[in-house]
């Protein structure tokens, strides 16, 4: 029977073209050259690594929404340690939200340290001042591409930044806020 080939992992007598045999009925992973299956490969692990992801962050919005009925412990009026649920309360307050990645061996970020906990009062009412440990919270200073200490991210409501500067007091921090 011209056309029609019987192949051992093929039982049910499929037709293939003239001059097709088992030989050349590849899979497409032997078609492929090794750059296209790294591709592939990558490809495949990142659509995986996104959809943990996916669920990673849906587990974690849960979670601080149950921490959100917990006050959060301040420094100061307007001014907290940087948690997850510290950005997540000043959000749902609709706050505006300033980062202050300081350090304790920084001269500039100790003073303004001190001034925000004796005069965070004297900021307007929709602030808040989460402190960053520039030393230790790797994660914020790549997510935020805070590269010296003293540096200072305002974020609107939304998340969305607004500006950022390096050093300076209170004074300096009250007329970039406003």
């Amino acid at each position: 029977m011209k056309g029609i080939h019987v192949c051992d992992d093929n039982p049910d007598l499929s037709v293939l073209k003239e001059g097709d045999t088992h030989a050349n009925k590849r899979s497409i992973f032997m078609k492929l050259n090794r750059n296209q299956i790294i591709a592939l490969v990558i490809v495949v692990l990142t659509i995986v690594m996104g959809i943990g992801r996916i669920k990673d962050d849906k587990t974690v919005a849960s979670d601080v929404q149950s921490e959100l009925m917990v006050d959060i412990p301040q420094i100061s009026p307007h001014y907290f340690d940087y948690s997850r649920v510290s950005l997540a309360k000043a959000k749902q307050n609709g706050n505006t939200v300033l980062f202050f990645a300081a350090t304790s061996w920084c001269n500039t970020c100790s003073a303004l340290d001190l001034e925000l906990k004796e005069q965070s009062d004297t900021l307007p009412e929709n602030i808040s001042i989460l402190k960053i440990d520039y030393d230790h919270d790797t994660a914020m200073n790549t997510a935020y591409r805070v590269t010296s200490q003293h540096t200072m991210i305002m974020l609107d409501q939304s998340g969305k930044e607004l500006k950022r500067w390096v050093g300076g007091d209170i004074n300096e921090l009250k007329e970039q806020i406003q």
